[in-house]
């Protein structure tokens, strides 16, 4: 083995040394993190869990109304914008929530006339399309989330 092998191969030791030591940091770091509290404070963890479904169906009724839209039906028109403002909203509001901001609590109450509002529009396809029936009911649900936050 010459020199120039011989260097590679302790190179390659030593940064394999390296990732190990690492990795066993991290292991021993979320260790002691999943110790601390991962709680979120009082009457915010309805708000993310709540905000996030809002996210989740908002998202799928994107997609239905798109192509409602693309197949002609132009109603779904004021119905597109009003999920865009709510997945808009509630991404934000579930990401506040999760820190802790001091912020979280007033944009809740932002979020809560955005649900609202949202929610008006989807109840009235509601009974003939799944998607919004399902916006609609998960709207109503961060609306109350956020309200009581």
């Amino acid at each position: 083995m010459n020199r120039r092998e011989l260097l590679a191969q302790g190179m390659g030791m030593s940064s394999m040394a390296g990732v190990a030591a690492l990795w066993q940091a991290s292991e021993a770091f979320a260790g002691e993190a999943s110790k601390a509290s991962a709680a979120p404070a009082a009457g915010l963890s309805k708000v993310i869990e709540t905000s996030s479904r809002c996210v989740t169906t908002g998202l799928i009724c994107i997609r239905h109304c798109q192509k409602e839209i693309l197949d002609g039906n132009k109603m779904m028109a004021e119905c597109l914008q009003s999920v865009l403002e709510l997945v808009s909203a509630c991404e934000t509001l579930t990401k506040l929530a999760a820190f802790e901001s001091a912020y979280a609590k007033d944009f809740a109450k932002l979020t809560a006339k955005i649900c609202a509002d949202c929610g008006k529009i989807c109840e009235k396809h509601a009974k003939h399309m799944e998607a919004c029936k399902k916006c609609m009911e998960a709207c109503r649900e961060c609306e109350k989330a956020c309200l009581a936050a």
